[in-house]
């Protein structure tokens, strides 16, 4: 091979060298956003759908919220967190009303209205559920009189969770409590659709 030759594959090499310094260079902040996604949707936040009724009027079948993995490790679970739940049959929107190690129940009360209302009792005090519009306070007790006739003891590292909309919601009333390793995280914010944006009350 002549040094011209030399020379000229020389030159070639470098070029291709180049070529791909710069197509390197040109997709790296395609290929780091997308990395960067990845570890946020597997380890800190990604989207989730609500899927039917059981928390209505709070959240809406169709909803899409923000579901935070990072809120159960950084502050943990907190009474009545909006929290998701990964299940066989899907993952579950609910709300948590007893923590591990609680004893909840409710009474079955009348209000200035001469209307009967389920009020939560948590370890023989009385919480206000605020959340609740008045028509799901009464719905409480509708598949499951045990927590209105008796006392449940939530276990060590399980949760009770309700739906919101007690006359229709599939929960801890039906299943028992749920496992902690099962809580995928809280949510709390509604993405879409845009007339409902923002944090949940």
């Amino acid at each position: 091979m002549s040094k011209r030759d030399i020379e000229k594959d020389e030159i070639i090499e470098k070029n291709t060298k180049a070529a791909s310094k710069d197509i390197f260079l040109e997709y790296a902040p395609y290929v780091i956003i997308i990395f960067f996604v990845v570890i946020i949707r597997v380890f800190v936040a990604t989207p989730v759908k609500v899927n039917g009724t059981s928390m209505y009027p709070t959240l809406r079948n169709g909803d899409t919220m923000i579901l935070y993995k990072l809120t159960k490790r950084m502050r943990g679970i907190k009474r009545f967190d909006i929290v998701v739940i990964d299940t066989d049959s899907g993952k579950l929107i609910k709300r948590v009303i007893g923590l591990p190690g609680d004893k909840i129940h409710y009474e079955v009360k009348k209000n200035e209205n001469d209307e009967q209302i389920a009020t939560l009792y948590v370890n023989g005090e009385e919480v206000k559920e605020d959340f609740l519009v008045h028509e799901n306070a009464i719905e409480t007790c509708y598949k499951d009189w045990d927590i209105c006739e008796g006392e449940v003891e939530v276990p060590k590292g399980e949760y009770y969770v309700m739906g919101d909309n007690r006359h229709n919601s599939r929960d801890s009333r039906m299943i028992g409590t749920v496992k902690d390793e099962v809580v995928m995280g809280t949510t709390e914010i509604i993405l879409f659709p845009l007339n409902r944006f923002g944090k949940v009350e």
